[in-house]
């Protein structure tokens, strides 16, 4: 009799736990069943804005710098059809960091001076003071109206403190003869990007041959810059959140993870796996050592696997990723996170040197954003987070 029982006892424990996985399964929301929001506000940086999709390319007329645009196949533009929204507010903004928004969204918060220098060298000069000003009544007005908004950002205050040390140590460098390198702006007017970048990153890795015994020196200043800028994220990202709790107390946000676009990223030294040609115009590259005299890089450098995408993995897990699931706590069922981290990307498996000018709005140079199959993928995840109608 005991047997039976216990038979019958673990099967019915067999049904329970059957008909809670296809519960949750049913839970989970998709194209068909998702929660209808009629405003959707898709707020963040470069990936919120499409940057590199088809559309992207052809309303920016050429332009790297796109915002406030409805960008076909964006995930935005995906998300706003999925949930039904009859008024979309796209506020992807290239560039843009987590101290920027939390001006925009805020009061009594002023971004350092280095953070709009920043801002300013990466848009050539495009978001000026009255631009910024513009642009914070426009966020401000469309979170207040909002049902959902998508909060993607962060990566660009990693980003600027990378490209800024890449600069300190190209200071140490001296290619061969006189110093060509004018402003970046006449740089990329008469060499394009292409030539621009390796004019460049002649300096840079000039730096690092001229001076191995500051190598240590480099990292350490890359993962403490890094360090400073998680925390100031933690303090950025919760004063925007309150903001905009504070401007629309009842709207439902989605919290994006960060996908890690340094794992695509090559630097020398510590460039993935493989060989690294060094060449300029299929000439070796020479640079001036100091009591050395004229030193000529190899043509193929052995390198092993890359460290700043795990570090930087790591970073993220431990001052991003939290911050954002916090709120999933402080405000449940009005607070989602989407772990939309393996976006496919439209960059992949090229030599990179991290520099303003490298940034390109194809595949022809560094461009860490999503491919369309990447925006559907990042909709879809965040479709799966919202709750059924």
């Amino acid at each position: 009799m005991r047997k039976t029982t216990k038979k019958i006892v673990a099967v019915l424990m067999l049904v329970a736990v059957m008909v809670s996985a296809l519960s949750v399964s049913a839970l989970a929301a998709n194209r068909s069943n998702v929660k209808q929001y009629k405003t959707y506000v898709c707020l963040g940086d470069s990936v919120a804005s499409g940057f590199g999709l088809p559309d992207y390319i052809k309303k920016g007329n050429g332009s790297i710098l796109v915002y406030r645009r409805n960008i076909e196949g964006s995930y935005g533009n995906l998300l706003s059809k999925d949930v039904g929204a009859t008024k979309y507010y796209p506020c992807g903004y290239p560039g843009f960091t987590s101290a920027i928004f939390r001006y925009c969204l805020t009061d009594g918060y002023t971004p350092r001076e280095w953070e709009i220098n920043q801002l300013n060298n990466f848009s050539y000069n495009v978001y000026t003071n009255e631009v910024l000003a513009r642009e914070r009544q426009h966020i401000r007005n469309a979170v207040a109206k909002a049902d959902l908004i998508t909060i993607d950002l962060g990566v660009n205050d990693t980003w600027y403190s990378t490209i800024a040390l890449v600069y300190e140590i190209a200071k140490y460098g001296t290619v061969v003869g006189q110093d060509p390198r004018k402003t970046l702006a006449e740089e990329l007017a008469t060499y394009g990007s292409w030539g621009t970048v390796v004019r460049n990153a002649m300096y840079y890795l000039a730096g690092f041959a001229e001076h191995p015994e500051l190598w240590a020196t480099f990292w350490g200043w890359w993962i403490d810059n890094l360090g400073t800028y998680f925390l100031q994220y933690q303090a950025n990202f919760n004063a925007i959140m309150e903001g905009i709790f504070e401007l629309n107390p009842h709207v439902t946000v989605v919290n994006l993870a960060s996908g890690n676009s340094f794992r695509c990223l090559s630097l020398v030294p510590g460039v993935r796996s493989g060989s690294l040609k060094l060449q300029w115009m299929d000439q070796p590259v020479q640079v001036d050592l100091p009591f050395v005299g004229t030193f000529t890089l190899p043509n193929f450098v052995h390198v092993s696997e890359n460290p700043i995408a795990n570090v930087t993995g790591v970073m993220y897990d431990f001052f991003y990723e939290p911050i954002r699931q916090a709120w999933t706590v402080k405000k449940p069922g009005q607070v989602y996170y989407a772990d939309v981290t393996d976006y496919e990307m439209i960059m992949k498996n090229q030599i990179t040197v991290p520099m303003y000018e490298f940034m390109s709005i194809d595949d022809s140079g560094f461009n860490p954003h999503a491919t369309l199959a990447g925006n559907r993928y990042m909709a879809d995840k965040i479709l799966e987070v919202l709750p059924t109608r």
